[in-house]
């Protein structure tokens, strides 16, 4: 799964970054990081996503969302 499947309101786990070193280098920056917990609390136009880690809200364009690797969180 990845955040393109997810619907907003939804809390997933990272299990994966399957994107090139740069971004994923600049995504853990930000806190999406392998073990991270996000929810998606919106879903933008043109398949972007805006996603909270914590307290912080992160947008993501829809390439950078098809490349998290997701579980649900239990």
């Amino acid at each position: 799964m990845n955040l393109v499947n997810v619907p907003s309101g939804h809390d997933v786990r990272i299990v994966g970054l399957d994107t090139e070193p740069g971004l994923a280098l600049r995504m853990s920056e930000l806190g999406l990081r392998v073990g991270a917990v996000v929810r998606v609390v919106h879903h933008a136009r043109g398949g972007g996503r805006v996603v909270a880690v914590g307290t912080d809200r992160i947008a993501l364009d829809l390439a950078a969302c098809r490349g998290v690797r997701l579980v649900p969180v239990q």
